[in-house]
């Protein structure tokens, strides 16, 4: 079963990197449409991994765990709501996001301490979705396009 986490969270990365990587190679106008999805998608796979929370079966789960998890789910929320006439803050947001989660997570998961495969691909898929985040506000301030 980790096999297929670790395996699935790679998956998820690539379009992650597509739609980070070719807004630079066509024109602006669908440039910034690859953004803006990128930050759609972004803020669904933060839900996911927040709705992850409440499946915890390893006797971390509790009220306050659940009430993170909810506000990490509308952070992404407010991801998709920025994204229409705020893409950078929508991009600056999700960055925060997804670190802050992933801090929750080790702090708060047993299947993450306990599964040092896992939680190397973690570490490594959020710092990528990162990169890919930042890679895409360059292209938003990039004054040469």
């Amino acid at each position: 079963m980790q096999e297929t986490k670790v395996t699935l969270i790679y998956f998820g990365l690539l379009l992650f990197v597509f739609l980070s990587f070719v807004p630079w190679v066509v024109n602006r106008e669908l440039a910034l449409l690859l953004i803006q999805v990128l930050a759609v998608y972004g803020a669904v796979i933060l839900a996911f991994l927040s709705g992850f929370v409440w499946g915890w079966d390893d006797g971390s789960i509790n009220n306050s765990n659940l009430w993170f998890a909810i506000g990490f789910s509308l952070m992404g929320f407010c991801v998709v709501l920025l994204s229409i006439n705020a893409l950078e803050i929508s991009l600056v947001l999700l960055i925060v996001s997804f670190q802050g989660f992933l801090s929750f997570e080790k702090n708060t998961s047993k299947y993450f301490k306990n599964n040092n495969k896992y939680a190397e691909a973690r570490k490594l898929i959020t710092n990528l979705v990162t990169i890919c985040c930042i890679t895409s506000i360059a292209f938003i301030y990039n004054p040469y396009i």
